[in-house]
Parts: C-alpha cells; structure tokens; sequence
C-alpha cells in the first residue's frame, strides 16, 4: 500500500510541474521576448526574461531537499571530514 502512495504523488508531482511548465510563457508576449533581448552579429540572441514559476518551485524544492538529505546524513559527513 505504501508503494501506491508513492506511485501516486510522483503522478501528481508529474502532472502539477507539467502544466507549470506549459503555463509558464503565458503572460510573456513576443514583444517582450524582442524587447529583453541581445543580439550577438544577428546570430545568436540571448534572452533576459524573468524566472518562471516552474523554475523557482524547482530550485525551492532542490534546496529543501538537499538541506533535509545533510540533516539526515550528518554523521556519515562527521566521518568524511574528520570530526
């Protein structure tokens, strides 16, 4: 029954960062796309938009993990480094 569990919010995880993705450039028109732009000997063209929704939930999630994983983890780093 756990595994269900687990099935289940990776589905729901799935599906919630999908349509963050998909709605992420909604509000962002074309003309703002030209406008925040730089180009490089028309070739390449570099983009200064803002941060979507999609990308500041991942890096916010990417972080708590990451503190929970060394609070977990703290003796094994305590071995590593010496202490």
């Amino acid at each position: 029954m756990k595994m269900l569990w687990l099935v289940l919010a990776v589905i729901f995880a799935a599906v919630i960062s999908i349509w963050m993705i998909l709605r992420s450039g909604k509000g962002y028109l074309v003309q703002d796309t030209e406008a925040h732009a730089t180009n490089y000997a028309d070739e390449i063209k570099e983009g200064h938009g803002r941060m979507t929704l999609f990308l500041w939930i991942s890096f916010i999630t990417i972080l708590i993990w990451t503190v929970i994983y060394f609070i977990q983890h703290a003796g094994e780093f305590a071995v590593i480094f010496g202490k």
